[in-house]
């Protein structure tokens, strides 16, 4: 079994991560209403598509708020990722059925100018267990938008949903220019 010594330092950041942000005041996102087709750059984001998108965005909105996030089970699972920020993850959501109302990750960042962390994004997770990484990607949502990374040195199926924080490089990709 290949062990990582990562593994323990990313579980004491966790911890201490989880207490210091259950005492700081964290912003709220405001995403101004928009819904995600009027602000995405991609033609291929068709209506069903979108109306996936926007119950997602919708069923997880409370999280804007991470304290909500924290009550809710989820907790820091990784330091800050350039380009995706903090991942907070919620065991209890790991499933082998693709679900868009309830993403296993949240993705949240400073963003330059804020001084708290703001919600980004949510993240998706599959199992190798479930599907395997030489197999085809898991189905998710409507139409051929969510493109299913099996690179990452865990062992999921992840994709991107950048709907609190529009990302130039695209709705659906993995890194977003825009968080540091």
């Amino acid at each position: 079994m290949n062990k990582s010594p990562i593994a323990p330092a990313l579980a004491c950041a966790a911890l201490g991560s989880v207490a210091w942000m259950a005492g700081a005041g964290v912003a709220v996102a405001d995403d101004g209403g928009q819904r995600i087709l009027s602000r995405s750059d991609m033609v291929t984001l068709t209506q069903p598509t979108e109306d996936q998108l926007e119950a997602a965005k919708a069923a997880n909105r409370r999280y804007r708020d991470i304290n909500v996030a924290l009550a809710d089970g989820f907790f820091q699972a990784s330091p800050d990722v350039p380009g995706e920020g903090f991942h907070y993850l919620n065991p209890v959501r790991l499933s082998c059925t693709f679900d868009a109302a309830n993403p296993a990750v949240l993705l949240y960042a400073f963003l330059p100018g804020e001084t708290q962390l703001r919600l980004v994004a949510l993240e998706y997770l599959i199992p190798f267990a479930c599907m395997p990484a030489s197999g085809p990607p898991p189905e998710g949502f409507a139409g051929n938008l969510d493109v299913w990374s099996n690179d990452e040195p865990v062992p999921f199926w992840t994709v991107n949903a950048w709907l609190y924080l529009r990302n130039p490089a695209g709705l659906m990709t993995q890194l977003n220019p825009l968080v540091p």
